[in-house]
């Protein structure tokens, strides 16, 4: 990934400092700008204001348009978990609901939509396991610089202040303190690691680790420097001049009577007309609307505000309108399932450390896209395919039903 920290050497304090130093200086940076564009914040670089000249500063929120449309199209249904040991998937069941691991998961989706990268960190407790987000502009991976760069551990930095910044360096067998005071890091007293795995699970976007709205920036910097000059032009307007012709002699107090009476007496030859910007509305609606179809292409996102999508279009004629965003989708969903199947490994090793016997590592994950459904078509469907398919399969394709070893069980229960 673009953004891991590739490391050459032994994790020591030398090689830690130069990754640390390097995640300031390149990979934070960028990551505040693109979550700056998410949240509206971004400059509109408009050169020098004449002084007197409106100067507005539109930010159109299509960064935070493109996120929730890609975030809600690949996780605003949770994926599932099948496994065909019914008391390890009833545990997981319980423990996805005491970790509220649908919102965590959810929320790394969004940070991989911004920032191209999410964290998830996971730890013991007496009370059980314990999970929760990570800043993605405070956490870094660190990898190996052989083939196949393969994941040597995760820094967490915070704190700062007086007392400097402190971070954690995470690995498989220990979890090892640091302090950062702005060019070294001095390591503190390492931890045996009880779950022997990777307790920061890091995620990614896609194989390139970049966000979805991340090429399109220059775009938005342009569509936000057009309705603001636009808006600067309409509000010019407001303040046309009058232009009096052949009326060299007027004074003050001829305008000022002019003012009072909405009258104007001119001598024989003279006119008087406003001076006034002439726009060219066609010019830059068209001009808009290239860029706003420029920045949904490239950016493989939906205009949801098209009359298409409210019409009865074909399921054939939908897919085609989708494939964009259905391209980004799957290779987020590559992506994904990586960093699920480590923290399933990181699940796993909790429960038996606290005495539980359930392993996750060999279930299924499926993931589902956030559509508008016809529930009642599709029922038809797949109980018209009975003959042949079987109960899980038919189970599984039922979008509200979320486990179907469990279903399964439960049917079986009421037949007996």
């Amino acid at each position: 990934m673009k953004q891991d920290i590739i490391c050459a050497g032994a994790l020591d304090g030398e090689t830690l400092s130069a990754a640390v130093s390097e995640f300031l200086r390149t990979v934070r940076p960028e990551r505040q700008r693109l979550l700056d564009y998410y949240l509206g914040e971004q400059p509109v670089n408009k050169g020098e204001t004449i002084r007197g000249r409106p100067n507005n500063l539109l930010r159109v929120p299509f960064p935070r348009y493109i996120t929730e449309v890609h975030t809600g199209y690949f996780l605003g249904l949770p994926p599932t978990l099948s496994l065909s040991d019914g008391a390890s998937a009833q545990r997981y069941d319980a423990l996805r609901r005491e970790l509220r691991l649908d919102h965590l998961l959810f929320d790394i989706g969004r940070d991989l939509s911004i920032c191209g990268a999410g964290f998830l960190l996971v730890w013991l407790e007496r009370s059980g396991i314990r999970a929760c987000r990570c800043d993605p502009r405070d956490c870094f991976a660190l990898r190996s610089g052989a083939a196949g760069r393969p994941l040597l551990g995760v820094v967490r930095l915070y704190g700062g202040g007086r007392q400097g910044t402190q971070g954690v360096l995470y690995t498989a067998e220990r979890t090892t303190p640091f302090s950062w005071d702005g060019q070294t890091a001095a390591l503190g007293q390492p931890e045996d690691n009880l779950l022997h795995v990777l307790p920061v699970i890091p995620f990614s976007n896609n194989c390139q680790g970049t966000g979805d709205f991340e090429m399109v920036t220059g775009l938005v910097d342009a569509y936000n420097l057009l309705l603001s000059g636009a808006m600067d032009d309409m509000q010019s307007v407001a303040n046309a001049f009058l232009a009096l012709y052949g009326m060299q002699g007027t004074t003050q107090s001829d305008i000022d009577r002019a003012n009072r009476t909405r009258l104007l007496s001119l001598s024989e030859g003279g006119r008087a007309e406003f001076v006034v910007k002439n726009l060219n509305h066609e010019a830059l609606g068209q001009l808009e609307q290239n860029l706003r179809r420029s920045i949904l292409q490239l950016s493989m996102t939906p205009d949801l505000s098209d009359e298409s999508f409210s019409g009865n279009s074909s399921g054939v004629a939908l897919q085609y309108k989708l494939w964009g965003i259905e391209q980004t989708r799957a290779a987020k969903e590559r992506t994904f399932t990586d960093g699920m199947r480590v923290l399933l490994k990181t699940l796993t090793a909790g429960e038996r450390l606290l005495g539980g016997a359930a392993d996750f590592t060999p279930g299924e994950l499926t993931f589902y896209k956030n559509l508008p459904q016809n529930h009642t078509e599709l029922a038809e469907t797949l109980l018209s395919l009975s003959p042949v398919l079987s109960k899980r399969t038919i189970l599984e394709n039922l979008p509200w039903v979320s486990n179907a070893e469990e279903e399964l069980r439960r049917k079986t229960e009421e037949q007996e």
